[in-house]
């Protein structure tokens, strides 16, 4: 079993929920009161921010990089980054890292490729729906993306930065989303992605008539797998063969 180093804080909502998912279903697999080794290091997201929205990745990396560098130094054998936005700089931080980190890109387009679907909607922070590393992933997959319009996008980035990211969920902002699945369906979209790891506390499986999947859990999933060295593909992402349309898609 490896032990766990987790790059949180960004935000600590989402930091809650990969540590919530990893030891429940460690302990599901295990029983009694098994728990897996994990070390978090917590950042300010405010330092971040500014990085994302000018689109220096370079500082973003060096920001992760260090905290990364901390968790080797305290033990930790490999490590995620519980977020999605600053895996736009994930190449960087891969290269510089003196461990793995296991990308959130890989594991989703993974579960897309198991559910055989060809075309995804991804919502997100604007840099996430933006600036590409997710399609640049999917499209190795042959996973065709699909983002909304200029307008719904300025709102979503708004609705995670402002609301969610505080705890902050109203029936309009899900009335709100629920429509702008929607529109991705009718542009074609056989699935979407919730590519904000504070959108699933939002959007439920009941809001789409398509499958979600959700990035915060599939990688939380992979991360644990990873960990207790199931590295196949098939443990690393993939739905929970449930036959229902409208659920969420994880590993």
């Amino acid at each position: 079993m490896k032990h766990i180093g987790i790059v949180g804080g960004l935000s600590p909502e989402s930091t809650i929920e990969y540590y919530r998912i990893i030891c429940q279903e460690f302990n599901k697999k295990e029983g009694k009161l098994n728990f897996p080794q994990i070390t978090i290091r917590s950042l300010n997201l405010q330092e971040l921010v500014g990085s994302f929205e000018k689109n220096q990745w370079d500082d973003v990396a060096k920001i992760i990089g260090s905290a990364i560098s901390d968790l080797e130094k305290a033990g930790a054998e490999f490590a995620a980054i519980a977020a999605n936005t600053p895996h736009n700089a994930y190449d960087i931080i891969q290269q510089r890292s003196p461990i793995k980190v296991l990308s959130i890109m890989e594991a989703t387009a993974d579960s897309i490729q198991r559910a055989r679907l060809r075309k995804v909607g991804l919502l997100g922070t604007k840099p996430t729906m933006e600036y590409g590393f997710f399609q640049k992933v999917f499209q190795r997959y042959g996973i065709d993306t699909i983002v909304p319009d200029t307008t719904q996008r300025n709102y979503i980035d708004h609705t995670i930065w402002e609301k969610l990211s505080h705890g902050e969920i109203t029936r309009n902002d899900r009335e709100k989303h629920k429509a702008i699945i929607k529109n991705l369906v009718n542009d074609g979209a056989e699935g979407v992605i919730l590519g904000c790891t504070e959108l699933p506390s939002l959007i439920k499986p009941e809001d789409s008539d398509v499958p979600l999947f959700d990035t915060t859990h599939i990688h939380a999933l992979t991360v644990l797998e990873y960990a207790m060295g199931k590295t196949e593909k098939t443990s690393q992402g993939g739905c929970d063969g449930r036959t229902k349309n409208n659920v969420f898609l994880r590993a």
